[in-house]
Parts: C-alpha cells; sequence; structure tokens
C-alpha cells in the first residue's frame, strides 16, 4: 500500500495544476520525514553508541515535534557523547520541551554535556536562565564558568553584572576574559 501511495504522489509532481504540485511536495517531504523518523528512533533504541550519536545530529536538521521527543530521549541517554549532540542539537532547534532538561544538563557529570548546555540555552535568549547560569559560575571548571559567562553575555541582562565582576577576578585568564567579554555586553 506504501508503494502505491508513493507512486501517486510521484505522478502528482507531474500535474498541471501547480496547487496539486506543491501539495504533492509536501506530501513527499512529509513521507521521508516519517521514514526518517521510524528509522532514527530504531537507531537510538539500539546498542551502537556510533550509530546514536549519528541519529542524534540527524534530529537537529529533522523537522516536526516527533523529532524533538526523540531529542529528549538523546538527552537521558547513558553515553555522555550522545548527550552531548543532543544538547547541541536540541539547542539548534530551541527545542521548547527540553529548556528544563539542559538546565539539569549544566550539571551533568560530564563536563562536554555541561559545556555544551551552558551554550545551547544562550539559543533560547530566556533571561529566567540567569539564575541558572550564575549558579554554575560557581564551579571549579573554567571551561563551564566560561560557557555560562559568555551565554549570560549574550543573554544581555544586567542582573548578572555582579556574576561578571566577580568572575573578572578569577585565577583564571581565561575565566577573566569571559567575565570582560560578557561585562561588555551589557548596557
Amino acid at each position: 500500500m506504501r508503494d502505491k501511495q508513493l507512486q501517486v504522489i510521484v505522478q502528482a509532481l507531474q500535474d498541471t495544476d501547480p496547487e496539486v504540485r506543491e501539495a504533492a511536495s509536501q506530501a513527499l517531504e512529509h513521507l521521508e520525514t516519517c521514514t526518517n523518523i521510524s528509522a532514527l528512533r530504531a537507531v537510538l533504541h539500539g546498542t551502537d553508541r556510533r550509530r546514536r550519536i549519528a541519529a542524534a545530529y540527524k534530529l537537529g536538521d529533522v523537522p516536526g515535534a516527533e523529532a524533538g521527543v526523540l531529542l529528549l530521549v538523546c538527552l537521558q541517554d547513558q553515553d555522555a557523547d550522545v548527550r552531548a549532540v543532543a544538547v547541541q542539537m536540541a539547542g539548534k532547534r530551541r527545542e521548547s520541551g527540553a529548556l528544563s532538561v539542559l538546565v539539569r544538563c549544566l550539571k551533568d557529570s560530564d563536563l562536554a554535556v555541561a559545556v555544551h548546555a551552558a551554550r545551547a540555552l544562550a539559543r533560547y535568549e530566556d533571561k529566567r536562565l540567569v539564575p541558572y547560569l550564575q549558579a554554575m559560575c560557581a564551579s571549579a571548571e573554567d571551561e563551564l564558568v566560561c560557557a555560562c559567562l559568555d551565554t549570560l553575555g549574550e543573554l544581555a541582562d544586567n542582573a548578572a553584572v555582579g556574576t561578571g565582576i566577580g568572575a573578572a577576578e578569577h585565577s583564571s585568564p581565561a575565566v577573566r576574559l569571559s567575565a570582560i567579554r560578557m561585562l561588555g555586553r551589557l548596557c
């Protein structure tokens, strides 16, 4: 039945009416997305870590709510690399359902996941994130502190000035640099 469905849609691409051709094009795109989602779901429930990582990357480009739901599954994966990719893709898509999970990812046991979460949160442009990012600036991990300061700068909320001033006195030159850049973005 699927073959006949596809055949009818492909034939409609040649229809004389431009609206029918456009509808056929959209239908074909939708079928491809459905096929991709099914294939990606199967991969994400598999044991091959490299394929799960690749699937998480692909979800960043697949439109629709179902892809967002699968990204949420990836954010819970046992493998830190899968989570790190999922964090990046959720930020890229500005996946609304992932916001609270991304905030929790700031405290992930894997530093790369936490850093990517801080950077992904900048894409949301949500000032409610400021207190969470400020709290993470107390981390012992300089890379995470820098990522949080960078995101605070992008959010441009003056409530972060005190955090920037404190970080400007940090022992790490990288943190001080991020702090000065962040302070320079606030008006």
